[in-house]
């Protein structure tokens, strides 16, 4: 997709823009932020062309952050996420002025002259004034937020203008007198949705899109013969009778690459309304378009939009997680490095690593399976309480990746839990990798894993090979013949199995085979001290070990227990809601404040 879409950019990155060259907006001057101080104190300092793109649960403050970020460019009182800002101004009053009376319309009375264009109207006898005291009337030219309130909306028909006479008010408008750009933004239009997006031309007051086959001209046409208008609306239909999706990427691009103006660029939400390859697309598209002259302000929910931002991103993308802490918006930048890794790693990229700075937190299982039960039960208001869980649960394909994933959520400051079958002391690697993995400390750990460990394994001797035959003979000889039975069967030699090791049978029957005494309260002493760092041991082994009335394993022992038992009431599944709702309240997230 990377290829093809910059093959796309180069070939409509040719083309004029908004009926002005394109490079005419560099002769204008600037305004950036140099510098953003947060509500916790974190400060960071900003390039000209940076891409930054805020992440992190819902109510933590990405869309907050874009609405004061906009009021710091003039006014600055009211602001709860930013604390402070400095701002950066390339150019003079002078060189705007000159601006304008290249690019803008200009309006004389009397003495008085005034500027007008998209989205600003300016004195030219304020300018000066305007540029050194106070940036706010200035700050529709140099600044844009693209609000999601509007979004379905702000790809409707724009009123008519006198194209010649009157400044542009609607993207619409610059597409209406300029063919190429129109183009340009038809062609991404249609590589996320199939069609065409056309302006049409014989709408009376109005300038509408359509979407559908754009008719090729025929000898003695143009594009407002009638014999054109009505090809063109039997082959395609106005936008504002499309879906939702359509008319919100529509309206982002229309926003994004129209006016050539703004050096600030505040996006919230691109994702809205649209399925996950078109928000995909959209994050490439934003970031090869961007202006080179310009900062790119995104909040986003979308792993897509993310993960389509870094396909394509130069090296000034900067990804920040704000979360909330009571009135305090902690915010903290990711590693620019790990964020390229985990997009590219097949595990975290398909396990959904990356998709864990959208939520409060993440629980890391060892199989899908694990997931699907645990998640179950977090599911239940007796187990999560009165507010529904932001949490995303993530499987690592077994306990070796757990540490390596859990290492870059940390990194990625997203609140970790590790939940792991019982037998994970029996490889001590694999569990020191988890307990750094999770901050915890290897030298406290170490010396109960390895009591627990040693007990486990001097407590019972392994059987022979002659015992193991004796014990599936004896199951063969009590099988019944009948289909049905073939479970049971199943069942009876996994037993026997599962008495070939100790571990096998601490994994079958959990804590219960430990040796009682001074074993078993290592093992608790154990559990208490993974549990300040975010480690949860299976207490029955492993997952079957909830619910051992029902025989298999893995997805189909969860499918039969989910679709069988009553998750909420049984009995039998009472010490699973327990231990759930222990792993979820042992670091309770508060409601945003």
């Amino acid at each position: 997709m990377t290829n093809s879409l910059e093959s796309l950019v180069e070939s409509v990155n040719t083309l004029p823009h908004q009926g002005v060259a394109a490079n005419q907006a560099y002769d204008s001057p600037t305004v950036t932020f140099q510098s953003i101080s947060f509500s916790d104190g974190t400060e960071v300092s900003l390039e000209p062309n940076d891409v930054v793109v805020f992440v992190g649960p819902n109510n933590a403050g990405k869309s907050l952050a874009l609405r004061e970020l906009e009021q710091h460019v003039g006014n600055r009182s009211g602001t709860m996420v930013i604390g402070s800002t400095t701002l950066r101004k390339t150019g003079t009053p002078e060189g705007l002025s000159a601006y304008f009376r290249k690019c803008a319309q200009i309006k004389t009375q009397g003495s008085e002259r005034t500027y007008s264009g998209y989205r600003f109207s300016v004195q030219e006898r304020r300018i000066s004034e305007f540029w050194s005291t106070n940036l706010e009337p200035l700050r529709p030219f140099f600044c844009m937020r693209i609000l999601t309130e509007t979004r379905i909306t702000d790809s409707n028909p724009a009123n008519a203008i006198a194209v010649l006479d009157e400044a542009a008010s609607h993207p619409v408008h610059m597409l209406y007198s300029d063919d190429q750009l129109e183009r340009k933004i038809s062609e991404y239009f249609q590589r996320a949705f199939g069609e065409s997006l056309i302006v049409y031309r014989a709408g009376g007051n109005q300038f509408p899109l359509f979407v559908g086959k754009r008719p090729a001209l025929k000898n003695g046409e143009d594009r407002i013969s009638v014999s054109y208008l009505e090809r063109l609306r039997e082959s395609a239909k106005p936008l504002r009778e499309q879906g939702d999706g359509m008319r919100s990427f529509a309206s982002v691009i229309l926003h994004l690459l129209a006016p050539i103006t703004p050096s600030i660029l505040l996006l919230d939400e691109p994702e809205a309304f649209l399925h996950p390859p078109q928000a995909r697309l959209l994050g490439e598209i934003i970031a090869k378009e961007k202006s080179p002259r310009a900062q790119l302000f995104v909040a986003t929910h979308s792993p897509d939009v993310l993960q389509g931002l870094i396909n394509v991103a130069p090296d000034h993308l900067r990804v920040m997680r704000i979360q909330r802490e009571g009135s305090v918006n902690r915010v903290k930048e990711l590693d620019k490095s790990l964020v390229r890794k985990i997009s590219t790693d097949p595990l975290m990229k398909y396990s959904s690593v990356l998709a864990g700075v959208f939520h409060e937190r993440v629980i890391i299982c060892e199989s899908d399976a694990d997931c699907m039960f645990y998640s179950a039960l977090l599911d239940l208001s007796q187990v999560h309480g009165y507010r529904l869980p932001d949490v995303l649960f993530v499987h690592a394909n077994g306990k070796h990746r757990m540490a390596s994933l859990a290492k870059a959520l940390v990194a990625l400051d997203v609140p970790v839990d590790i939940v792991a079958d019982i037998d994970v002391l029996n490889d001590e690697a694999t569990l020191f990798k988890i307990v750094d993995a999770l901050g915890g400390s290897i030298e406290s750990v170490k010396p109960l894993s390895r009591a627990v460990k040693k007990a486990i394994e001097n407590h019972r001797p392994q059987l022979s090979v002659e015992e193991v035959k004796k014990g599936i003979k004896d199951v063969l000889e009590g099988a019944s013949s009948e289909p049905d039975s073939l479970k049971a069967l199943r069942s009876g030699i996994d037993g026997v199995f599962g008495k070939v090791s100790p571990w096998d049978a601490i994994k079958n029957a959990g804590e219960a085979a430990l040796p009682a005494g001074q074993a078993t309260q290592q093992f608790h002493d154990l559990q208490t001290m993974c549990r300040q760092f975010g480690l949860w041991i299976v207490p029955v082994g492993e997952l079957e070990g909830f619910c051992k009335s029902i025989g298999g394993h893995g997805p189909r022992w969860v499918q039969e227990v989910i679709e069988q038992r009553d998750l909420a009431n049984d009995s039998e599944l009472e010490r699973a809601r327990m231990f759930t709702r222990e792993i979820w309240t042992a670091r309770k997230v508060e409601q945003d404040g």
